[in-house]
């Protein structure tokens, strides 16, 4: 991870596993969309005093949760697409691509309240571009 932000201690890689697995055993089986909502706000807190410092600014974090809640709309319409696609094939690689969008429209939407350097801390993108695991079907010959 990238050195000192100056915002304090950062959990680290034990603790922040720790408390992720906390805060979804305190969960219900079946959360309500506010509970599920409150530990996605949960999750993001953590993972910034993870990546960033546990003294990072609430304006900024409050920033980020908006951008979150728009970006997790566009992963719904992207879900939607996939079911789609998986009754009418549109093939492997304009999901992948979808995908990856996704992934760079987080990033650009996270530039816009993160430095450059909190940003790279943040995604630990160290000068690789952003990007999702994404498997792409391979049609048999």
């Amino acid at each position: 991870m990238n050195g000192d932000l100056g915002y304090g201690p950062r959990l680290t890689e034990e603790e922040y596993d720790r408390a992720i697995v906390a805060l979804h055993e305190r969960l219900p089986p079946m959360p309500t969309r506010e509970e599920d909502r409150a530990a996605r706000r949960a999750e993001l807190d953590l993972t910034i005093d993870h990546r960033l410092g546990r003294e990072f600014p609430r304006a900024k974090r409050d920033a980020l949760w908006q951008v979150v809640q728009s970006v997790e709309r566009r992963r719904l319409r992207l879900i939607g697409r996939y079911l789609f696609s998986r009754v009418f094939p549109l093939g492997g690689r304009r999901r992948e691509r979808a995908g990856q969008g996704l992934a760079g429209a987080l990033v650009e939407q996270f530039s816009r309240v993160l430095t450059s350097r909190e940003l790279e801390s943040f995604f630990e993108l160290a000068g690789s571009p952003p990007s999702l695991p994404v498997d792409v079907e391979q049609k048999p010959l």
